[in-house]
């Protein structure tokens, strides 16, 4: 094998192996007692795992075109679960806290299909239905799920404050990462026909090491955490602060901005962002959202006790929410009522003159 040739299967084969130590250490690793999101570390570790598979392949097949077929129809079962791994990590990130995995369904779905096909129709007795059919279906089926998690997560961040307030800026980059370099390596094999087959193979490699750069730089820029960011306050001194904070609340409704961010509350009080994030975290036991949606879903209820009929999408703007689902789901979390059901409880109760309601 000439110079060249070592050198190119060295660097192309460079990302694939060490995409599987990285693979490894998110799926082992220990998250946060306090985090939200369990499941997101094994799933990236599987998406980088399978991504890996199929590069090796391709790498085994460039310098090797005689390789079992056992090996061919790994590489593309790998790339069938590429997908849905993507969106699935995608949704664990910025999806609603505390929601049914839902979204591992479809993962299940394609792994058992493609286990039923691998054992009732294996690549090595069905060459041409897996080179055609298959490998079609497999790479054009990884492209949409790479644009429906692209859609996903830009949903997610217009229609939901959640986003811009519980991600860090190191997940928001990893998703963009994660996403963008999909695509190109993407392009990289569905065009390798005009360019190369190995420059799928190297374009990962050259993607993880630009991820893993950017990541660390990233981390590095982020401010570092204050030493009692794990402590919980003196009583004393967290009623104070938890007074100060409710009196703003009363006096200044900064909640019917559908807009507002921990950081924007904790430049109205004057206070650091560690310091509010500590106060509701650990001796409040609420998540800043949740707080803010407390005080709308309060506020949604004096206008539902109100004579006026109101349209629904009015009332969830009115109290600030950017989003109609949002404002249903927070409802319905609070008061385990809908917001017509409720406004009916109030007519049925006397409470409010019948003729007035709300307006879907």
């Amino acid at each position: 094998m000439a110079i060249t040739e070592q050198l190119l299967l060295m660097f192309s084969a460079l990302g694939g192996l060490n995409a599987w130590l990285l693979a490894g250490y998110f799926f082992w690793r220990k998250p946060a007692p306090s985090s939200d999101k369990p499941l997101a570390d094994q799933l990236l570790a599987l998406l980088l795992l399978m991504l890996s598979i199929r590069v090796l392949k391709s790498v085994l097949f460039y310098f090797n075109p005689a390789i079992t077929k056992q090996i061919l129809q790994l590489g593309l079962s790998a790339c069938a679960l590429i997908g849905p791994l993507l969106f699935a990590y995608c949704h664990s990130i910025c999806g609603p806290k505390k929601t049914k995995a839902w979204y591992l369904w479809p993962l299940a779905a394609v792994l058992l299909l493609v286990l039923a096909v691998g054992v009732l129709w294996p690549y090595q007795h069905y060459t041409g239905l897996w080179a055609g059919l298959m490998y079609r279906l497999i790479n054009y089926s990884w492209l949409g799920w790479i644009l429906l998690s692209a859609l996903w997560v830009w949903r997610s961040s217009k229609t939901s404050t959640e986003l811009a307030t519980a991600l860090q800026q190191s997940e928001l980059l990893m998703l963009k990462s994660l996403i963008g370099g999909n695509l190109l390596l993407w392009a990289a094999y569905h065009f390798a026909s005009y360019t190369s087959y190995i420059s799928g193979a190297l374009s990962f490699s050259f993607l993880l090491y630009v991820a893993a750069l950017t990541l660390y730089l990233q981390k590095r820029a982020e401010p570092k955490a204050v030493p009692y960011a794990n402590k919980k306050l003196p009583v004393q001194q967290a009623e104070i602060w938890q007074q100060e904070l409710a009196q703003l609340m009363l006096h200044q409704p900064l909640y019917l901005d559908a807009n507002l961010t921990l950081a924007k509350l904790a430049k109205q009080l004057g206070w650091s962002v560690p310091k509010l994030s500590q106060l509701l975290n650990d001796n409040l036991q609420t998540s800043f959202n949740d707080y803010i949606n407390a005080y709308r879903i309060a506020y949604a209820r004096q206008l539902l006790a109100q004579q006026q009929p109101l349209k629904m999408a009015d009332l969830a703007e009115q109290s600030g929410f950017n989003a109609l689902s949002t404002f249903y789901s927070a409802f319905k979390k609070a008061t385990g009522l809908t917001p017509a059901r409720y406004k009916q409880q109030l007519q049925d109760s006397g409470i409010i003159n019948p003729l007035s309601g709300i307006i879907s």
